[in-house]
């Protein structure tokens, strides 16, 4: 509705002193006619015309200055606007040092729909000697991490747990990297979002994607069965079955898995009400199951009934629950502007995009997530379709 109006207040804004230049052209010549015609006031004629007379006489005048006044406001909000675009360059400017060293901004002129960037550039191999021990070997990971080298990261990981096969820690950050790896590769095989800042090898294919994925969601399922009172293991068990409905192809697999991504973030919070993760996986899952095609909805009523019912409100809700529990965790905010996206509220959306622009990115997950609160705040302010989310787990296959 705001939305609305504003285009509405813009067109007559210009559309305004069009109409009345083009009135003014056409009644001068009429006007100077009639001044020609009657010079001077007449005793002979009645008050009723000399009224008359008069609004005439004082006609193209005030018209002249409506024509003015329109052009000064047209003045006005073309100057405004420019103010605001040089203000808002300044501002996405200066988001640059939020970044990551290796990553970029681009911000744009406001005449293009918004594409910001996170490009990585080449950078030389976090150091982590041959003969390292194995808390150097997890810190050099957690670096490549938060330098967004997941490959580098991953490789890290499986070294340092070649040096201690049962640290647990390790073996939780090593699934969730592999399946970040996986869906990178998966997503920018398919011209996705993550295509702005990862390269795929050659031998980086949709079926190693697939591979990756599979492998960490083992992995996962491995570590629920043998820790079944870990809260990590099971938000990190949602998470790579999220990731793995996104590489089925099957509808009724998809809903059957989302299912049990439901059920797993939910254990992580039974588990632990304090993790921050889990309910942001629960937001996330409510998002995902709110926005999802007709087909799929009445796919997942059919298969669940009324149990298994996603909504933006939940979203909602688990949302504000992370960012109270962890407020510095610009995903949790994220998926708070994706749930009012879905509402339709695009100003508290909006507000919280324009929270998350100074936190700072942990791993790929949270580049993504800073990524989109940019792009979606820019389409905004174009007025622009926004979407809630660049790829929902149902958006391919099926």
């Amino acid at each position: 509705m705001v939305m609305g109006e504003s285009k509405d207040k813009v067109w007559l804004q210009t559309i305004v002193p069009t109409s009345l230049g083009f009135v003014l052209v056409n009644r001068t010549p009429a006007y100077w006619s009639f001044i020609w015609e009657n010079p001077g006031a007449s005793e002979d004629v009645s008050c009723e015309k000399e009224r008359e007379r008069v609004l005439r006489l004082l006609s193209l005048p005030l018209l002249a200055l409506a024509y003015l006044v329109s052009l000064l406001l047209l003045y006005l909000r073309d100057s405004s606007l420019e103010e605001k675009k040089t203000t808002k360059t300044k501002s996405y400017e200066a988001l640059r040092g939020t970044m990551p060293p290796q990553a970029k901004t681009l911000t744009l002129d406001g005449r293009e729909p918004v594409s910001v960037s996170i490009a990585l550039k080449p950078r030389p191999p976090t150091a982590a000697p041959g003969g390292a021990a194995f808390g150097d070997l997890v810190k050099a990971a957690a670096r490549a991490e938060r330098d967004l080298n997941v490959r580098e990261a991953l490789a890290l990981y499986e070294r340092a747990l070649v040096a201690n096969p049962s640290d647990r820690e390790t073996m939780l950050q090593a699934c969730k990297v592999r399946c970040d790896l996986g869906f990178l590769i998966f997503d920018v095989i398919h011209d996705g979002p993550m295509k702005q800042f990862f390269t795929c090898r050659e031998e980086e294919t949709e079926e190693a994607a697939t591979a990756l994925v599979r492998q960490a969601l083992e992995g996962a399922r491995q570590l629920t069965e043998q820790h079944e009172d870990d809260y990590k293991a099971f938000t990190l068990l949602a998470l790579c079955i999220g990731r793995s409905i996104l590489l089925e192809s099957q509808n009724k697999a998809k809903v059957r898995m989302a299912g049990e991504m439901h059920d797993a973030a939910q254990r992580a919070v039974a588990l632990n009400p304090k993790d921050d993760a889990a309910h942001f996986m629960l937001a996330r899952w409510n998002n995902d199951i709110a926005s999802l095609p007709r087909v799929l909805k009445t796919l997942v009523r059919f298969i669940y009934g009324s149990s298994l019912r996603g909504s933006f409100q939940n979203a909602v809700q688990s949302s504000l629950t992370a960012i109270e529990l962890n407020p510095t965790n610009l995903v949790n905010k994220v998926e708070l502007g994706r749930a009012y996206t879905g509402l339709g509220d695009l100003a508290r959306a909006k507000a919280v995009y324009e929270d998350v622009l100074g936190l700072q990115v942990v791993d790929v997950n949270s580049a993504l997530y800073k990524q989109i609160a940019l792009d979606d705040i820019e389409r905004m302010d174009q007025g622009k379709p926004v979407g809630s989310l660049a790829r929902p787990w149902w958006a391919i296959g099926g």
